[in-house]
Order: structure tokens, then C-alpha cells, then sequence
């Protein structure tokens, strides 16, 4: 294995070279000539030192991302020599298998979460030091365990499952997988807003009465009077605004953070909340089901095939062969990831189609522009960014268009008249 870290040194450290003159390379606050002067130019509405400060924090985001991601791989093959050894371990100390695992998935869990723990620690400090946040430490370290935990109950039992598969049908264990993947996510949908997601934070029903009537007006209008409306206390982990829609069916909730309520104005959490009964109208949740059968599909059978090549090629030298060996776990995850990754710009060319459905209702329904442009441009303030990446960080990492873009989108955009 010498020969390969030696390789894989070699060529990261050129890689490390190339991305970094390219992101060094960026400009401050360049954007297309198109742009500039108008209400989506940055310039417009972000100082000088505010435009060059975003600048820093998202040449921080790019870096991470692209020299991360082939160490995130690299890691995979680096633990397995551990992973043999932890998995040997549980065997002595565990006759049924289950526990086995359970003891093993323990170990190799704790030991991937203190590898990466400077990491997350840096970018705690980093959120405080540009005001992204305002939790404590303690908060955070709470947070930090509750994830690892629900993590371990949860993957636990999926992940010894998967490795119960691959022993009792060794050709078509990814069949079946896939198979398990669609009642899951379903299920899964069902149960994070239930159960997972209050664990973190507060959701309850919007206190303030002036936005509380106007949203409960929005769904009236849009024909879901019975939407569920919450509010979440956001502003546990972050300072940034957001909102989402989670959950499936009758399960399904619309979710305005506290910080959004707190930074904008009334017309702008209108539009905001349109957007978001846009993709409930829409029914965005089950578009992603629909495709999601689809790509799982790819997955699981590009999975088998590069899994059982990382077994003969990588596993087999350090005495892993055997496809259901739990010591396996890091090259099975490995080929999830290397199968997974070349979809990740066809996923956000489809989310950012739905986000631009969902502006679009947004717009047709509020018929304000001047507040659709207004918050837009709050979100790239107070997300600390400069609202344009390059095309290449927004091909791999751009689920929604560029702020700049649906700015100048909202502005171009003509709103269709009542008909009478």
C-alpha cells in the first residue's frame, strides 16, 4: 500500500497547486458585465469591506470543499488496516453478530468523529469570528453528540442490514437494496420532523400575530388553509434566516426561522413564505421522491460493482475478501461516494429548476418585486456572501441559483394579470 500513498501524495499535492491558483485567482465581487449597475450587482447594496470580507469567507467555503472531498475518499482506504483490527476485535468479545457490528460501527464512528473534529471545531470559531452564530460551546458540543447518537441508532441497524443482504444474495444484495431505499426514505420523511428534528430545536406555532394572520392569508389564498406553519428557534445554532418544507403528506410542515422573522419586514416574509408554499403547492417533496427512485437505482448498481473492485484490488491486501466482512464498511462507503459524487450537479440542476418554480409562484402570488429583491438581497447580506460563484464551485455545489441571478430573475420577470 506504500507505493499508493506515495502516489496519492504526489498527485493531491499538484492538485492542491492548481485549485489553489485558481481560487486565489478570484476577484472580489466579479460578476458578468450584464449585471453590474443593476439592483443584482452586489455593489449595490454590500460596502466595499463587506463585499471583501464575504469574499474571504467564501474562498474558505471553496477550499474546504475541493481539497475535503479527495481526503474524505482517501480516508476510507487509510482506516482500514484500523477497521480489520477494530472488527477482530468485536468478534472476541461479542458471539452474535449484531453486537459485533454494533460494537465495531461504535468504535469506527468515534474515531472518524475525532478525525474530523478540529475541522468542525474550526469552522464553530470561524461562524463566531464573521457573526454567523451566536452558540455557545457547550451548545455546540451538545448538538455535536446528539448528532453522533442518533447517527449510531439509526445506522446501526441499516447498515447491519446491508451487510445481512450481502451474505444472503451476494449477486443481488444491491438489488434489494435499492428496493429498501424508497419505503425508507418515505419512512425517514415521516419520522425526522416527528422525532429527529425537535430533538435540536424548538418548533411551535408562529407567536407573532401579524405574521402569523398575513401567512395564514397566503395559505388561505393558495388553497391549503390546513398547512401546518411553524416557527423554529433557529437562532440556537445560526444568526443566518432561513425556511424550509419538510416532512410528506399529512406529516408535511412549512418552517420559518426565528431569524427570519427578526430580519425582515412583513412584505419580505410574505414573499419568503410564498416561495415555500410553492414547493408545497407544487409538490416538490414528491418530484424528489420520483427521482430519487431513479438515482438510487444507479447507485446501488454502480455500488456493487465498485465495492467488489475496492475488495479485490484494495480489501484483499490487508486479508479483507470476503463481501459481508463488516471490516469492509469504509470501501463499501467509499464506493457509495465515488458512485453518488458525478450526480451531484445533475441533483442541483434539478433543484435549482424547483427553485426557480417556487420564486416564480412566489412572485405570481405576492405580486411584489420590490420585496422579492429586497430579501434577496438581505440573504446575501446576511448570509456573508458575494451571491456569485464561479461556475465551477456552482456545477458541483449550487442546489439553489445564484443569489445575483434570481435577483435579476425577480427583475425581469413579468407578473401575469388577474384575469377577471
Amino acid at each position: 500500500m506504500k507505493p499508493f500513498y506515495v502516489i496519492f501524495f504526489l498527485v493531491y499535492l499538484i492538485y492542491v497547486i492548481g485549485i489553489s491558483s485558481y481560487l486565489f485567482s478570484l476577484t472580489p465581487g466579479d460578476i458578468p458585465q450584464d449585471y453590474k449597475g443593476t439592483t443584482a450587482d452586489p455593489a449595490a447594496f454590500l460596502t466595499s469591506a463587506q463585499i471583501e470580507e464575504s469574499h474571504q469567507l467564501d474562498l474558505i467555503g471553496y477550499f474546504t470543499f475541493f481539497l475535503k472531498t479527495p481526503l474524505d475518499f482517501f480516508l476510507f482506504i487509510a482506516v482500514l488496516s484500523f477497521s480489520k483490527r477494530v472488527c477482530d476485535h468485536a468478534k472476541k468479545i461479542a458471539k452474535r453478530s449484531f453486537w459485533q457490528f454494533s460494537f465495531y460501527y461504535f468504535v469506527l464512528s468515534l474515531m472518524l468523529a475525532a478525525i474530523y473534529l478540529p475541522l468542525d471545531l474550526f469552522f464553530f470559531y470561524l461562524g463566531h469570528h464573521y457573526d454567523l452564530t451566536s452558540q455557545s460551546l457547550y451548545s455546540w458540543l451538545k448538538d455535536f453528540l446528539l448528532d453522533l447518537g442518533v447517527d449510531l441508532l439509526i445506522m446501526t441497524p441499516l447498515l447491519f442490514g446491508a451487510f445481512w443482504l450481502i451474505r444472503k444474495q451476494p449477486k443481488k444484495w444491491w438489488l434489494s437494496m435499492w428496493g429498501f431505499c424508497l419505503p425508507l426514505t418515505v419512512l425517514m420523511m415521516f419520522l425526522v420532523p416527528q422525532f429527529i428534528s425537535p430533538l435540536f430545536n424548538e418548533y411551535k406555532p408562529l407567536e407573532d400575530k401579524i405574521v402569523r394572520t398575513e401567512i395564514e392569508q397566503l395559505a388561505v389564498e393558495a388553497g391549503i388553509p390546513d398547512a401546518k406553519i411553524l416557527e423554529m428557534n433557529m437562532s440556537k445554532q445560526t444568526n443566518q434566516m432561513n425556511a424550509f418544507v419538510t416532512g410528506i403528506g399529512s406529516n408535511m410542515q412549512i418552517v420559518l426561522g426565528d431569524t427570519t422573522i427578526e430580519k425582515l419586514t412583513i412584505d419580505e416574509i410574505r414573499f419568503v413564505m410564498a416561495h415555500e408554499i410553492g414547493h408545497y403547492k407544487l409538490r416538490h417533496m414528491y418530484h424528489d421522491l420520483f427521482l430519487n427512485v431513479f438515482m438510487t437505482f444507479y447507485v446501488a448498481f454502480g455500488t456493487y460493482y465498485v465495492y467488489h473492485f475496492l475488495l479485490r484490488n484494495v480489501g484483499s491486501r490487508i486479508g479483507i475478501k470476503k463481501a459481508d466482512d463488516f471490516a469492509a464498511l469504509p470501501l463499501l462507503l467509499l464506493a457509495v461516494s465515488v458512485v453518488s459524487f458525478p450526480l451531484s450537479p445533475l441533483e442541483n440542476v434539478y433543484s435549482r429548476y424547483m427553485e426557480t418554480q417556487a420564486d416564480e409562484y412566489a412572485l405570481n402570488m405576492t405580486k411584489d418585486k420590490e420585496a422579492a429583491i429586497s430579501s434577496f438581497q438581505k440573504l446575501t447580506k446576511d448570509s456573508k456572501t458575494t451571491g456569485y460563484d464561479p461556475d465551477v464551485i456552482h456545477f458541483f455545489q449550487g442546489s439553489h441559483p445564484r443569489l445575483i441571478e434570481r435577483i435579476d430573475y425577480v427583475e425581469h420577470y413579468q407578473i401575469p394579470e388577474d384575469k377577471e
